[in-house]
């Protein structure tokens, strides 16, 4: 499993030496992990997809097992020989987390492969200069940022809603009427915003 592994991250087109390291070890740390820990039956499979988008590298693993709630934070392992899969995660993934799933779990992570916002560089690389990018560089970062500012509103109005419910929910329990939330104003100035009169 973790031979086949490795060969969909070699596989892998346009990742500096550095990312490739760095996913592999990924790769080999959690999809060890689901075979050592989901408790697999015969016929039981450990699924591993990578998606390689500009900037980022998304992987999931994915077992039939229960699965584990991570605590965060995650805590440097000591001397002892196990432990250090969540701390190596923690410390080479950009962004990972996981999911319980009717059938099974997943673990999912973010390796950020631009060279300039990637945090697990030793020394943080300065972001381009716009005025160095060409106009196609341009328009792939204005679209991948738009892309996560939407991800980033929908993942708002999620607790919002969620947050209200759980409000709804401990008043209805305690026999109260909840107050209605005020959203907290946005912080921008009414001058930065010409207001049509």
């Amino acid at each position: 499993m973790l031979a086949e592994a490795c060969a969909e991250v070699d596989a892998l087109p346009g990742l500096s030496e550095a990312a490739r390291t760095d996913l592999a070890l990924l790769v080999c740390e959690v999809v060890g992990n689901a075979v050592r820990h989901s408790r697999l039956a015969p016929g039981d499979r450990v699924e591993l997809s990578l998606e390689a988008v500009p900037g980022e590298v998304r992987m999931e693993v994915r077992d039939p097992g229960p699965g584990f709630d991570p605590v965060t934070p995650v805590r440097a392992p000591d001397a002892a020989t196990g432990g250090r899969g969540l701390w190596l995660v923690e410390q080479v993934a950009d962004r990972w987390g996981v999911e319980h799933t009717g059938d099974g779990f997943v673990v999912w992570l973010q390796l950020w492969t631009g060279a300039w916002r990637t945090r697990h560089l030793l020394r943080p690389v300065a972001p381009p200069d716009a005025a160095d990018l060409s106009e196609s560089e341009i328009k792939g970062l204005i679209a991948d940022l738009t892309s996560r500012e939407r991800a980033v509103s929908a993942e708002r109005a999620r607790l919002h809603a969620r947050l209200s419910e759980l409000t709804r929910e401990l008043a209805r329990r305690r026999g109260t009427v909840p107050r209605p939330r005020r959203r907290p104003p946005y912080p921008c100035a009414a001058e930065d915003h010409q207001i049509a009169r």
